[in-house]
């Protein structure tokens, strides 16, 4: 119980609280971008994706933020039509343009590793091809600064 509204007023005033912020809600959106397209439940997820997180912040607050706001977004997602994944992709590349340094905060073998959670056969070809995606922007970025 003390957790749960802990998170919640850590959540709540992430902006405040958390050590950039809007770096954390990118990697969030793609996270989130790449569950919320599956037809699996995010339980499916859940474990990997804490996994994965306290693999990024060593910190627990942080990977926690992380954590509820891949959540927040999944649930967006599937509960207000406006933010569907088609919008949150558009989000996503527009970051990408203004900030191309949030393309080094895509990791593809994290995303690999949320992919083995998924079973569904369509879910698999999508996110295959958003991993495509979201690896060639990355190339994109890093050709960029050599």
């Amino acid at each position: 119980m003390i957790r749960r509204v802990r998170n919640y007023f850590f959540n709540a005033f992430r902006e405040i609280f958390v050590y950039h912020h809007s770096s954390l809600k990118f990697r969030a959106k793609i996270y989130a971008l790449f569950i919320a397209g599956s037809s699996e439940p995010l339980s499916h997820y859940e474990s990997t994706l804490e996994e994965i997180a306290f693999n990024i912040y060593q910190q627990g607050d942080r990977a926690n933020a992380l954590i509820i706001t891949v959540k927040e977004y999944i649930k967006s997602v599937h509960t207000k039509k406006h933010l569907g994944e088609e919008p949150l992709l558009i989000e996503v590349i527009q970051e990408l343009r203004m900030v191309p340094r949030y393309a080094l905060k895509i990791e593809p073998d994290h995303l690999e590793q949320l992919r083995e959670c998924t079973h569904d056969q369509d879910s698999k070809i999508y996110q295959d091809r958003l991993i495509d995606f979201l690896r060639q922007k990355r190339s994109d970025y890093e050709e960029i600064r050599r």
